[in-house]
C-alpha cells in the first residue's frame, strides 16, 4: 500500500497543473498528500485486508463493488452502480477543467490461497459448474484500496484544482470481458469522456517507485481450444 503515495501525486499533477506555464508548489503538494496518506491508512489497510479476505471471482464481485461505492459516496462522489453488469462508475465535478479516469478491477481468481496470513481468504464460489476456492493473488485488492484512497486524498486537496474526476471500477478483468462490458453499457456516452486515464499495477519493485515503459508493460493471457475427432 505503501507505493500508493506516488501515485496520489501523479493524479494531483494533472489536475493542479492543466496548463504550460501553471506554478505548482511540489514541496507543498507533497507534504499535503502524505499527510492524507498517513491519516487515511489504517482505514485503508483494514479495507484491504476485508476486501482481501472476501474475494468475488468475476462479474460475481456484487459485495466488493457495493463496499467501493459506499466508500465512494460517503467521500462525496456521484456513484452508478450495476454498469457493464457489476461494475461502478463514480464521479466528483470540481468545477471547469480536465475529467480525469482513475480505473481499478474488482475480480479475484478461481484458486486456494496459502498464504496462512490472519487475513486469508477462505472463501468459496461455484466457477464453471464446481465449487472452488477464491483468492486476490493478482493484487487487485491493493489496488481497490489505493483507488479509494487516492480519491480521498483528491476530494482533500480540492480547493488546489478543478475538473471531474471519473472514477471506475471494472469487473471481469480476470477473464478478459468486464471492459468490453462497461463499453457495451455505455461507458463513455452515459458518462464523460476523460481527458486523462490513469491504473496502476502492484509489482514486486521498490517503495517509492513508480514505474512505467511505452508499449505492453505486461503479458496477455488467451486460450487455444483443440477438438480431435477419430
Amino acid at each position: 500500500m505503501q507505493f500508493a503515495k506516488p501515485l496520489f501525486a501523479a493524479f494531483a499533477l494533472v489536475l493542479l497543473a492543466p496548463g504550460a506555464h501553471a506554478e505548482l508548489d511540489v514541496a507543498s503538494l507533497k507534504q499535503s498528500i502524505e499527510a492524507s496518506f498517513e491519516r487515511d491508512y489504517p482505514k485503508l489497510d483494514a479495507l484491504y485486508k476485508d476486501i482481501h479476505a472476501h474475494p468475488e471471482l468475476a462479474f460475481q464481485e456484487e459485495k466488493t463493488a457495493a463496499k467501493l461505492a459506499s466508500e465512494m459516496r460517503a467521500a462525496g462522489f456521484e456513484v452508478t452502480e450495476k454498469v457493464g453488469r457489476t461494475g461502478l462508475v463514480a464521479l466528483y465535478r470540481n468545477g471547469a477543467g480536465p475529467t480525469i479516469m482513475v480505473r481499478t478491477e474488482l475480480d479475484a481468481l478461481p484458486m486456494e490461497e496459502k498464504t496462512g496470513l490472519p487475513y486469508a481468504s477462505h472463501d468459496k464460489t461455484n466457477w464453471q459448474g464446481r465449487e472452488t476456492f477464491v483468492a486476490h493473488s493478482c493484487g487487485h485488492d491493493i489496488h481497490m484500496a489505493s483507488w479509494i484512497g487516492t480519491a480521498k486524498t483528491l476530494i482533500g486537496l480540492k480547493d488546489r484544482w478543478k475538473g471531474t474526476l471519473m472514477f471506475v471500477a471494472q469487473p471481469g478483468e480476470e477473464v478478459g470481458a468486464g471492459a468490453m462490458a462497461m463499453l457495451s453499457d455505455g461507458l463513455f456516452v452515459r458518462f464523460p469522456k476523460p481527458d486523462a486515464a490513469f491504473a496502476l499495477h502492484d509489482q514486486p519493485f521498490p517503495y517509492g517507485t513508480v514505474r512505467y515503459r511505452v508499449g505492453a508493460g505486461s503479458s496477455n493471457a488467451d486460450d487455444l481450444f483443440i477438438r480431435f475427432k477419430g
